[in-house]
């Protein structure tokens, strides 16, 4: 989805007050909202992507649709300490 769609999204979902104080609060920020479940914190889903890369049982690739990430975040993921 793109940004004006997300904003059209966001609108019909909250009031106007509401709305408008997210807009003042939240201007020039980019948001990142996590698909519906999937785990919220990062170190917790990296530690699961990680337990699931030495399972043996995943490759890449399913890691990185199985976490909604890319390929290259994927392996950066499990190359980090």
């Amino acid at each position: 989805m793109n940004s004006q769609a997300a904003l059209k999204k966001l609108r019909e979902l909250l009031d106007d007050e509401t709305y408008q104080k997210v807009m003042e609060e939240l201007a020039g920020t980019t948001v990142y909202f996590p698909a519906s479940g999937t785990p919220t914190d990062r170190n917790e889903r990296n530690l699961m992507l990680k337990d699931d890369f030495y399972s043996g049982q995943y490759e890449i690739a399913d890691l990185a649709h199985k976490y909604d990430l890319s390929i290259s975040r994927t392996y950066k993921i499990l190359q980090s300490k």
